[in-house]
């Protein structure tokens, strides 16, 4: 296979320009493919001048190149260069070459001036750097494929090989790349934001990519404790944490759990050589972060300092992101030439609502059935209006399929276990066909996931996700019935899943409180069984063969602050009854870190949002007392209790007998100076060591504790750590972005796509 076909013909322009001018050190400026005046690159130097052109015409015969170079004949001579130079992308033998030479006649200065593909690979060759800056040449090989399927990127994103090589096809290489790229090596750590659709995602896998070609490991993290666990400052691994902060809004609950431990993360990360860290997020997500967190913007850590707003594409890029994907399309030139028309290019191009997500839906879902003059309406409105993408699919589900995605939808907000969505599913299931009169079957599961499968939704090993964000975006401004949603309370057998379908009650009913507290007081029965079902699960980890206990409900602080809420919404006591059941329950345990943090803020709110008239209301403080102690007794990890502590300062009165919750502090404080050979047991790197020593400097300052012994214990242990023998990694070169020129006419727009008419 010649690996050239994975190029575009624009993208075969800017290789032959690259190896010219790597041949001959000139520098040949760029023009736009189609009816370019038979230029694809020129030099100019006083009155002398070399002209290349370029040919990709892998799927043509030799006689279509052949007429193709005839009429470019006229062209050369009212150009008249002192060189001309023509490359294409087809095999030529000797006699072929032949049979070209005598096409330019003494046009041609000399033989060697015809490039055919195996002229093109020897260059190549010749110049590995250029292969290696270009993703779509040695992406294609086998032995790399299998190294990025190995790597776990793949494997996260759930692709094939042949879904890799048709995103490389369409992918344009802009600005964005090298910029991103650039700020990674500068900061090792990555922040890429930007709207919905823009192609942060797209754009952090070809990071990946260029480092995994350099033999960089692989690791995508769900959670910061997967990152910590993998992080090795002997082995250079590329983090990649998609939708760190939500996939369509803000997950506060996870922001608030994970700001100290992303700050400690990050630190880790640029204190390692390496180690590297791309993080997406939506740039409005971002920005709300950024006004809750303490940790997002403050001094020591600043977060935005590495961040990249992606999006901002030029129209020569837009363009070219449009032509790839119709060239990989199975759309015909009818399709094309009715764009051609009427300005339809324009409008699409320079609409306001263009992005790749929406550019690439365009160019693959046009029905079958529909005539090619019908494309260009097609492709207008769906810029128009994006939500079409998903509502007209949608309507034609059956049942069943919708009530699928409806218990996707209010569990977890990136993955679900299909054991989990099952639950989900035949919880609601069978009630909603009942309440409109549907009939329902028992293998309705398997047969509805398997119709959704890659149009709604993905499967990867057991656990099921929406096969992109906008599906979410669909959902969350679709489900707004309040007949419908006033089914699913009574209905609901998780409290994560109860608790995301209140989240979104409250948002699509926020300017009518009267709806609300009605909604808010069908959640009843349901918080009366919140105390007894469980938050942990059993895991068996398939890497080292053992089960561990694993938290995948909401833990206790999060269920009784989602009792509280929907106390304050529906002014009746049995929320606040149950949430000392939740708080007492002997069926939950309790999550350490996460409870001993949350639980101070949740003793605020009931202080200062319940009345005192409430006669459970003291019973209830006391409960989130004895469950802080509790947690902290539990064992909280040393550098988790510095937040705890912190959280019981902001949100704990004095008024109140602290004794007991001190005493537990204060022990487990004992027990970090104490026992240091311990606690240290498992810390092995000096990035590590230091932040224990610095953790204990902290504490010591803030309880009035000696931190010289323990500090003592941990300094002979760096000191007896043999600093690893490695090299500073040196990239390999990036080459540069598809060439974007200020200025990228109509007239240019008109000539790129032309050729795709033909």
């Amino acid at each position: 296979m010649n690996r050239l076909g994975n190029l575009s013909a624009p993208d075969f322009e800017d290789l032959c320009r690259d190896i010219l001018q790597a041949e001959t050190g000139q520098r040949f400026s760029a023009f736009g493919a189609g009816a370019d005046g038979g230029v694809d690159g020129r030099h100019s130097k006083g009155t002398r001048s070399t002209v290349l052109q370029c040919k990709h015409y892998l799927d043509s015969t030799f006689s279509q190149l052949k007429l193709a170079l005839k009429n470019e004949v006229p062209k050369i001579d009212l150009l008249n260069p002192s060189r001309y130079i023509f490359l294409t992308s087809q095999s030529l033998t000797p006699a072929r070459s032949n049979e070209l030479a005598d096409v330019l006649g003494d046009r041609l200065k000399h033989q060697e001036d015809i490039w055919g593909a195996e002229d093109i690979e020897a260059a190549l060759k010749r110049h590995p750097d250029i292969e290696k800056a270009n993703l779509k040449l040695w992406m294609t090989s086998t032995a790399v494929l299998e190294r990025v399927l190995q790597s776990g990127l793949e494997a996260h994103t759930e692709a094939t090989k042949a879904e890799i090589l048709d995103e490389l096809r369409v992918y344009v290489r802009n600005p964005s790349f090298d910029a991103a790229f650039e700020k990674l090596e500068l900061n090792r750590v990555l922040v890429v934001s930007g709207p919905p659709g823009v192609g942060k995602t797209t754009l952090a896998k070809m990071l990946t990519y260029h480092y995994l070609n350099d033999d960089w490991q692989f690791c995508a993290i769900r959670s910061l404790d997967d990152g910590f666990a993998k992080l090795d400052e002997e082995k250079r691994t590329i983090f990649f944490f998609d939708d760190f902060l939500g996939q369509i809004e803000l997950d506060r609950q996870a922001l608030i759990q994970r700001d100290g431990q992303l700050a400690r993360f990050v630190k880790r990360v640029r204190a390692s050589k390496n180690s590297r860290f791309i993080l997406t997020t939506r740039a409005h997500i971002f920005e709300e972060a950024r006004r809750l967190s303490d940790h997002m913007d403050e001094g020591r850590f600043q977060l935005s300092k590495f961040l990249l707003d992606v999006g901002q594409y030029t129209r020569s890029i837009k363009a070219r992101i449009f032509f790839n994907h119709l060239a990989a399309s199975d759309l015909k030139s009818d399709h094309v030439e009715a764009l051609l028309q009427d300005d339809w290019l324009k409008k699409v191009v320079d609409h306001p609502n263009y992005n790749p997500r929406l550019i690439a839906h365009i160019a693959a879902e046009f029905p079958e059935e529909w005539e090619p003059s019908e494309y260009p309406k097609f492709a207008y409105k769906t810029l128009e209006n994006p939500a079409l993408i998903w509502a007209k699919a949608y309507r034609s589900l059956s049942m069943r399929c919708q009530n699928l995605l409806v218990a996707l939808y209010f569990g977890n907000q990136y993955r679900q276990p299909i054991k989990v969505l099952r639950e989900n599913f035949n919880a609601i299931h069978n009630k909603i066909c009942e309440h409109y009169s549907q009939p329902s079957k028992p293998e309705d599961f398997e047969e509805a996931l398997k119709s959704l499968e890659s149009g709604f939704v993905t499967i990867s090993g057991n656990q099921v996700r929406f096969v992109n964000p906008s599906v979410r975006d669909f959902l969350k401004e679709h489900l707004s019935d309040g007949s419908f949603l006033g089914l699913l309370p009574t209905l609901s057998v998780r409290a994560e899943w109860a608790r995301n379908l209140w989240d979104h009650l409250k948002n699509t009913f926020r300017t009518d409180p009267d709806k609300l507290k009605a909604l808010a007081q069908e959640f009843c029965e349901f918080a009366s069984k919140l105390d007894q079902i469980p938050n942990f699960s059993k895991v068996k980890s398939a890497q080292y063969n053992y089960w561990f206990r694993e938290l995948d409900d909401l833990s206790i602080a999060e269920r009784g602050s989602f009792l509280l809420d929907l106390f304050e919404h529906a002014d009746d006591r049995g929320f606040l009854d149950a949430a000392i059941s939740v708080l007492t329950s002997d069926v939950l345990d309790i999550e350490a870190s996460r409870d001993a943090r949350d639980l101070p803020e949740l003793h605020w709110r009931i202080s200062g949002f319940v009345d005192p008239g409430v006669e459970v209301k003291e019973v209830l403080l006391i409960s989130v007392e004895a469950a802080l102690v509790k947690a902290i007794e539990a064992g909280v990890p040393m550098d988790e209790l510095v937040a705890v502590k912190d959280a019981i300062d902001e949100y704990l009165d004095e008024a109140i007998d602290l004794g007991p919750i001190e005493d537990a502090i204060n022990s487990a404080i004992d027990y970090e100076f104490d026992e240091i050979s311990t606690t240290i047991s498992d810390l092995s790197s000096e990035t590590e060591l230091n932040e224990h020593v610095e953790m204990l400097e902290f504490i010591a300052r803030h309880t009035g504790r000696s931190a010289e012994t323990a500090k003592t214990v941990v300094l002979e242990k760096i000191s007896e750590i043999e600093v690893p023998d490695y090299d500073d990694y040196q990239p390999s070169s990036r080459g540069r972005s598809s060439h974007a020129d200020a200025e990228f006419s109509d007239n240019d727009l008109m000539s790129l796509f032309s050729t795709l008419s033909k």
